[in-house]
């Protein structure tokens, strides 16, 4: 379990959260000491959320250093909704910004899972796990401090994007069925508008939300489409699309901060596809590893390109 991946997944609990605070969610984490790969810092993180954290395999603390008889493996997350339901996912992936971003990993995902057996099994999962205490927690630093030769882990930052040779085409030219796919990002810099809401996209992003065709011989175009956006429990419906001659690209308005969004700038925007009309809205900042990973995923599938027509660096893609 590492720092970024338990950020990763707080910053999704949090959007799911009612007025997106996290800390009215109970939670409930159960790490492992074995071969020092739990990040320190991971575990501060859950507690100062106010999770409850437990961890298994604290007998290495007994030894000279942290390799077990036995290891602790399990990768079970489990989610419990206010109607009484259950889901759950059972994967091999771990709580590590790779496991979560670019790893290929393989899971099963039961959607509404009977409430009593899941509980049995999750009982039976971290039956050897303890609550984390002070002490627990300095004995495991000091141990994982103690020099040893190191190799590349899950747990390393992820590496720049790795971008295709020559120049990439412009999305407004790109012979791709841009509505087949269920996810666009836009990297912003710095945000236009008085709110910094403002966000210029490529020509040709009207397709992904559902409008066939945009007269570009006009001088502006007010209303192109007007998607939903949703994050979480926050829903906004005043999202107008629009077609500015002046620049030659087509721009939406995002929610502001005070409307419960985001600050924007430097960021990967990323919208998805729920139903009709209705997109879910994500954040994250350009130096992530969750932006990375989605830069490189839309980069295997050569469906990365440039937003503006003339020599710009800000990236669009899609992700299948």
């Amino acid at each position: 379990m590492s720092y970024m991946g338990s950020r990763t997944l707080l910053d999704a609990i949090e959007r799911s959260a009612p007025n997106g605070v996290h800390e009215e969610i109970p939670k409930t984490v159960v790490a492992s000491l074995d071969f020092g790969l739990t990040e320190p810092g991971a575990l501060r993180l859950w507690r100062q959320s106010g999770a409850e954290v437990l961890v298994a395999g604290t007998e290495v603390l007994e030894g000279a250093s942290l390799t077990p008889a036995t290891a602790f493996h399990p990768k079970l997350y489990v989610f419990d909704r206010p109607d009484g339901t259950v889901a759950s996912l059972v994967t091999s992936a771990n709580l590590t910004n790779r496991g979560l971003t670019v790893n290929a990993e393989v899971g099963y995902k039961v959607v509404a899972a009977d409430a009593e057996a899941t509980n049995t099994t999750w009982r039976a999962a971290v039956e050897l796990a303890v609550p984390l205490t002070d002490d627990i927690l300095g004995r495991y630093e000091a141990q994982r401090n103690v020099p040893r030769e190191r190799a590349a882990e899950e747990t390393d930052p992820l590496p720049a994007q790795s971008l295709p040779d020559g120049a990439l085409a412009h999305f407004g030219d790109a012979p791709v069925e841009v509505r087949a796919h269920a996810q666009l990002w836009v990297q912003s810099l710095q945000m236009s508008g008085g709110s910094k809401t403002q966000l210029e996209l490529p020509r040709g992003a009207h397709r992904f939300f559902g409008v066939e065709s945009v007269d570009y011989r006009a001088q502006n175009v007010d209303r192109i489409a007007e998607p939903t956006l949703v994050s979480g429990t926050r829903r906004w419906a005043d999202n107008p699309l629009r077609w500015h001659g002046n620049n030659q690209m087509e721009r939406i308005n995002l929610p502001s901060v005070a409307k419960g969004g985001f600050d924007y700038a430097h960021s990967l925007i990323l919208f998805r596809r729920l139903g009709a009309n209705v997109y879910e809205l994500r954040v994250h900042p350009w130096d992530s590893d969750t932006a990375r990973a989605c830069v490189e995923a839309s980069r295997q599938c050569e469906l990365l390109f440039r937003v503006g027509q003339t020599n710009t660096t800000r990236l669009v893609g899609l992700i299948e």
